[in-house]
């Protein structure tokens, strides 16, 4: 079975029919709403995988070099791909409109040509070389304009950059052979007397709603749980799901405090065990060998261990030989370097029976603290 593919892109809108919706709405330039590069790298993926792109354009313009990047993407994609101007398409966004694609135009729509603007500040020199690369400019994208317009890069200049905004209906734009036909909106709204600013806001408006739309239903599954069955609205889920994370992160730090005082609890436990355990060993109720089976016993009932213990009677201590022969030889010991203890076989004897000299011996030998 193949994987299913879950790239997402920023401005391309996916529909199960195979047709792919590259959104350019908002101002053209790095980190503005249309990125080129962003754009650009869509355009190529998409592009292999989708039957159909349609482009869809609300702009004002923006950056020239952007416009361009676009520009040249769009013309050299293959593929079936349609350009249609939804509100406005003006300065490099109507060169980008026009780049050899079939054009559509909603009934609303406005193309707008004028010539490169641009400034800066510097010395004579540095403007009149600014001035030359929008010459510059401006011959390229009289050249690339000629193309869909059908006549001399010298007439686009004379024509469109003059100096003057010129704009051009949807109607004009396809008498002129410059967009290729007007498409139907859904809704019957007449914004045939709007500016040009009002039909830009209103499309851009329009691609907002249907976006909220779709927010909006996803606020309803939401709702559908029990949980927020009772929320009036976004907002009240919204809130609600910030009360969710709050109760969350208070739990979790209940848990975590809680296992503190357990691990701790736990360890108080254990050292009154030991302390416990060493003192019956003191007293001779058991012996260092029992040490570990009865800490097993303490753990499992220590009610019932601690009863067996007290019950116990305390054992004289047998003297043993070998704590006769300590007692003889611990002075002697104490006296001897580590090479001399070594050489004579008694540094385990030693560190048996004198943690405490076997370390001072240690360090004297090594000159660090010795770490049982």
């Amino acid at each position: 079975m193949k994987k299913k593919d879950d790239t997402r892109f920023f401005n391309v809108v996916e529909s199960a029919d195979g047709t792919a919706t590259i959104l350019l709405y908002g101002d053209m330039g790095e980190g503005d709403a249309v990125d080129s590069g962003r754009v650009v790298t869509e355009l190529m993926q998409v592009a292999g995988r989708y039957k159909h792109i349609d482009v869809r354009i609300n702009s004002r313009g923006g950056d020239v070099f952007a416009g361009m990047a676009i520009y040249n993407a769009l013309r050299q994609a293959d593929g079936d791909i349609t350009i249609y101007v939804d509100g406005m398409a003006a300065s490099i966004a109507a060169v980008v409109a026009l780049c050899g694609k079939p054009l559509m135009m909603s009934p609303y729509a406005r193309l707008m040509l004028h010539q490169v603007s641009g400034g800066g500040y510097g010395g004579a020199e540095w403007l009149r070389s600014v001035a030359d690369q929008i010459e510059r400019i401006e011959t390229d994208l009289a050249a690339m304009l000629s193309k869909r317009l059908g006549t001399t890069p010298e007439d686009v200049k004379a024509r469109y950059f003059d100096g003057r905004d010129h704009w051009l209906t949807a109607t004009e734009a396809v008498d002129m052979g410059m967009a290729d036909g007007i498409y139907d909106m859904p809704e019957a709204t007449d914004l045939s007397q709007n500016t040009d600013d009002e039909i830009y806001t209103y499309f851009n408006n329009r691609l907002h709603g249907a976006i909220n739309q779709e927010e909006m239903a996803l606020i309803d599954d939401i709702k559908a749980l029990p949980t927020f069955e009772d929320k009036a609205d976004a907002s009240a889920v919204v809130a609600h799901i910030k009360e969710l994370e709050s109760q969350s992160a208070q739990a979790e730090a209940l848990r975590q405090a809680n296992q503190q005082y357990k691990n701790r609890i736990a360890e108080l436990e254990s050292k009154e065990v030991d302390a416990y355990l060493n003192k019956a060993v003191a007293d001779g109720k058991l012996t260092a060998e029992q040490l570990p089976s009865m800490k097993k016993l303490m753990e499992a009932d220590r009610e019932t261990a601690t009863q067996l213990i007290d019950s116990m009677k305390p054992q004289k201590r047998q003297t043993r030989a070998a704590d006769v022969f300590n007692e003889g030889t611990a002075a002697v010991m104490e006296n001897k370097t580590w090479d001399q203890l070594d050489h004579d076989n008694q540094l385990a004897m030693l560190k048996a029976q004198n943690p405490t000299l076997f370390a001072q011996k240690y360090k004297e030998k090594f000159g660090v603290e010795y770490n049982a």
